[in-house]
């Protein structure tokens, strides 16, 4: 985002937070719940949070053709901030992993991550890759509800009979333009008793993205041989350019946000 995005933007939470107080106490449910669901996930990126690293099994439901290696099997995301991501396929007989540690990149096996590598952008200068952050400042982060709008929020209940709240949402038009991002709108699964996410899918005019929430961990920090490869995945665990980081991630995520 540039500067002069910022400049605009970081003002526009406060003030929208301000508004946000009022529709509260006319719609505090709703937003209350959002901001419950949310919050967890956004304090990873506080500055002061002790609290830096998540841990989520999830299933992938619907994404982009180049997904399809992920598709409807159990997944494990890892992250932690500010430079460390690990995703992985947890099915012994047909195992994927993409992982960043810092500047460092690979994936398994040789010819999965010779398929990102192959996709990403050549250039002639080294390239770093930037850290996980948030365009927000720490008092910001509190303000994440008001960047969104609240479309549609019913009680309902899942095969179970397990009691959930349903949300549909997306950013407001005014960081819509503030981020030059696309369109998009989300819709969650959130249970009532813990307020967990339990499904989200994401939809724009570009990508479209399904997962369900199997289980989520946070964590202070997770052990440092998340992000090396084990040694039944040495002989194949392959070195990808840092360039390729961006693209690689396009090609196995089926939500990423865009950029």
């Amino acid at each position: 985002m540039s500067k002069f995005a910022l400049q605009h933007f970081s003002p526009a939470i406060a003030a929208t937070g301000l508004l946000l107080t009022g529709q509260l106490l006319h719609a505090q449910n709703k937003y209350d719940i959002l901001a419950r669901a949310v919050q967890p996930y956004g304090a990873l990126f506080y500055s002061k949070a002790t609290t830096k690293a998540i841990q989520a099994d999830v299933v992938l439901r619907e994404g982009t053709l180049a997904a399809a290696e992920f598709l409807n099997q159990p997944l494990r995301v890892s992250l932690q901030i500010p430079d460390k991501l690990r995703v992985e396929t947890l099915d012994p007989q047909h195992r994927v992993v993409f992982c960043r540690d810092g500047q460092r990149v690979w994936a398994y096996p040789r010819d999965f991550a010779a398929t990102v590598a192959a996709a990403g952008r050549v250039t002639n200068r080294e390239t770093r890759i930037p850290d996980f952050r948030l365009p927000l400042k720490d008092q910001e982060i509190v303000f994440i509800p008001a960047l969104f709008r609240i479309l549609r929020f019913e009680s309902g209940s899942d095969s179970s009979g397990k009691s959930v709240w349903i949300l549909d949402f997306r950013l407001a038009p005014e960081f819509t333009q503030a981020m030059k991002c696309d369109n998009w709108v989300a819709s969650a699964v959130v249970n009532q008793d813990d307020f967990q996410l339990r499904r989200l899918r994401i939809e724009s005019a570009n990508w479209t993205g399904r997962f369900d929430v199997l289980a989520t961990h946070f964590e202070r920090a997770l052990p440092p041989e998340t992000w090396k490869a084990e040694a039944e995945l040495a002989n194949e665990a392959t070195p990808i350019p840092p360039e390729c980081f961006g693209s690689a991630l396009g090609k196995i995520s089926a939500i990423a946000m865009p950029r």
